[in-house]
């Protein structure tokens, strides 16, 4: 199998969590992928429906704060696809010499 890029898997991750897994091909980095992204579709229209319609229009602290933590979480989830793409790529048979 073809080594992966661990620059485009963080990237993919970055944007769209899971995506830079389910890149990688593996049937289960596909099935993580897919996984890791229904988690967070489901937490994100959770926390959507906790919050009361009437606040959901107001500019609040807090949003700011929310926008740092999710990038801080997504470059978390990068750095991760990083390793995980190098050890992906190190398990990876050799090419036999010519």
């Amino acid at each position: 199998m073809k080594k992966k890029n661990p620059a485009i898997t963080a990237v993919l991750n970055f944007f769209l969590p899971g995506l830079g897994f389910a890149y990688l091909g593996s049937p289960f980095f596909i099935a993580t992928g897919v996984a890791l992204f229904a988690l967070l579709f489901v937490a994100m229209v959770i926390g959507t429906r906790s919050t009361p319609a009437a606040l959901q229009a107001v500019t609040q602290p807090g949003d700011v704060a929310d926008i740092v933590v999710t990038v801080a979480i997504d470059l978390v989830w990068a750095a991760i696809s990083w390793e995980v793409t190098n050890l992906f790529n190190a398990a990876q048979p050799k090419a036999a010499a010519t």
